[in-house]
């Protein structure tokens, strides 16, 4: 009796909540037309959807590469991306992996902030 509940205790704290920090900033993002632009090969990408965990697949992600799913080549050849990710918001340029905390200053994302560490790259 125990070990169905322990379960479903464990498996409920695994999944991420919908309603997330993480989800919130991504929504938000996505809402102000900001962009994330990478490559399916890059580490660094990798690295900042890590950041955001479960709600990665909601963030305004472009791919770059022709190889990559849903390629949108001239989309980032038109943006003048060079180097990825680069995120694109209010029409300026950041390079490299973001902490969440700076993507929401410069979003106006005024959500509660997230405690967790990964709100910052590595090395910082």
């Amino acid at each position: 009796m125990i070990a169905p509940i322990a379960t479903t205790l464990l498996l409920a704290g695994c999944s991420s909540l919908p309603n997330s920090y993480e989800a919130e900033l991504a929504e938000h993002l996505e809402s102000t037309g900001a962009k994330m632009y990478g490559a399916y090969w890059c580490p660094h990408c990798a690295t900042q959807k890590k950041y955001f965990g479960g709600a990665a697949d909601q963030l305004p992600y472009v791919e770059c590469d022709a190889n990559g799913i849903n390629a949108e080549v001239e989309l980032c050849r038109t943006a003048g991306i060079e180097a990825y990710p680069t995120w694109v918001i209010e029409g300026e340029y950041y390079l490299g992996a973001q902490p969440l905390k700076k993507l929401a200053a410069l979003s106006g994302f005024e959500g509660a902030v997230s405690d967790k560490k990964s709100t910052r790259p590595v090395g910082q």
